[in-house]
């Protein structure tokens, strides 16, 4: 296994955050590449570099490529109907007690999948 971060999953306010508005990345923010991060909005004046997106590739078989917005500090937002963080978020379920792994496969490949709380599973 390579590099990894997590982010907890706390409360259920956090369950709601993370399905309902998105995961925000602030804690974790230095694990993805800088030039990732792109402007907040499509009509803001040019960024000062190409932003370059970032490939995730979740444990329930679909990936989505992504920038960082800047600010918000979140992947750039998708229907939850569309490959992305938010759907991600909603299959899998989330409960207080588990965390969201992120594993650095490569410069710009990142693997997402669940931990369950230890004290939880059977």
């Amino acid at each position: 296994m390579g590099e990894s971060r997590r982010v907890p999953v706390r409360s259920q306010e956090d369950v709601w955050t993370f399905t309902q508005r998105n995961v925000p990345l602030w804690d974790i923010l230095e694990f993805f590449p800088p030039d990732a991060v792109g402007p907040r909005v499509a009509g803001e004046a040019p960024w000062p570099y190409d932003v370059t997106p970032v490939t995730i590739e979740t444990d329930l078989g679909f990936s989505f490529e992504t920038d960082i917005q800047f600010g918000s500090w979140v992947f750039r937002p998708r229907s939850p109907n569309q490959p992305g963080m938010m759907r991600w978020c909603r299959e899998r379920a989330l409960e207080p007690g588990d965390a969201l792994l992120f594993e650095k496969l490569g410069e710009r490949r990142f693997r997402l999948s669940l931990e369950r709380d230890a004290k939880a599973a059977p």
